[in-house]
């Protein structure tokens, strides 16, 4: 952290007056740098993408932010990179905090969104809107989310499904198993649609399993979220009889405001 700071103050001295230069103008309009996937989809919804000038490593959507400079990892920011992009404001979880202290200290303004579930994702919103000036856009967005969410609730099955969500496992196998359990975010979807999280009784957002837990759990659907999932599923069939089912979309693995597409995608699933 000394290092960065006394980075900063080596970029400060260069463009500084105090160094015999004249200080560069102010940045003109917004200029967002995003640490998370979910914050990056926040920004999207508000039709605000054209102010990132920088994202996570892990953001994908919308397909725009690909070009954008990567400003680190989830857990692991870069901070020279971030404030080399001299944002007007980034945009931080709840893990960030001393990234957040350390931007707050060279004078980078920050906005704290934690989001894991379904009201952070509306919180998110209307922090980040009022702050760009898109409260009116965040009330039409989260309009949409209760909309779908009603639309969801009405249409859900009147015998609910038994569903295991695999987020991960080891390629080619059924290794290294790890599960959505009780308060996930893709939990939350699941009780919208109707589907029974088989896993619910855990006591961890994301429990470690083995094939025997697969066995004793009784699914009636496997949905594999895993990134194994998308190049076969051949491996479940010598294990379960359950229908399984491979989904891809971002949106059903970390908070997002496409909450109209994840429930659509679910509820196609379990059907």
């Amino acid at each position: 952290m000394r290092a960065f700071l006394g980075l900063c103050l080596v970029v400060a001295c260069g463009v500084g007056a105090a160094c015999g230069r004249a200080p560069e103008p102010a940045p003109a309009g917004p200029r967002l740098v995003s640490l998370t996937p979910s914050s990056t989809e926040i920004v999207a919804a508000l039709d605000a993408t054209a102010d990132l000038v920088g994202v996570d490593d892990y953001s994908t959507y919308p397909a725009e932010v690909a070009n954008l400079p990567k400003v680190g990892s989830f857990l692991a920011p870069n901070l020279e990179t971030i404030v080399g992009l001299r944002p007007t404001l980034v945009i931080v979880d709840d893990v960030h905090g001393k990234a957040a202290a350390a931007l707050g200290d060279v004078g980078v303004q920050t906005i704290a969104c934690a989001i894991h579930a379904l009201p952070d994702v509306k919180a998110a919103l209307v922090a980040i809107g009022a702050r760009l000036g898109r409260s009116a856009q965040a009330t039409r967005v989260i309009a949409g989310i209760d909309a779908a969410i009603a639309t969801a609730l009405a249409r859900r099955p009147a015998k609910r499904p038994r569903v295991l969500v695999i987020i991960d496992r080891e390629a080619g196998g059924l290794g290294n198993l790890v599960a959505a359990g009780t308060g996930s975010w893709i939990d939350e979807l699941l009780a919208i649609t109707g589907g029974a999280n088989v896993l619910a009784g855990a006591i961890t957002r994301y429990p470690k399993i083995s094939t025997e837990e697969v066995l004793t759990t009784r699914p009636d659907v496997i949905l594999d979220l895993s990134f194994a999932g998308k190049a076969s599923l051949a491996a479940w069939k010598p294990v379960t009889s359950a229908r399984v089912v491979a989904l891809s979309e971002p949106y059903l693995v970390a908070p997002s405001p496409r909450v109209a597409d994840a429930l659509a995608a679910l509820a196609r699933a379990l059907e």
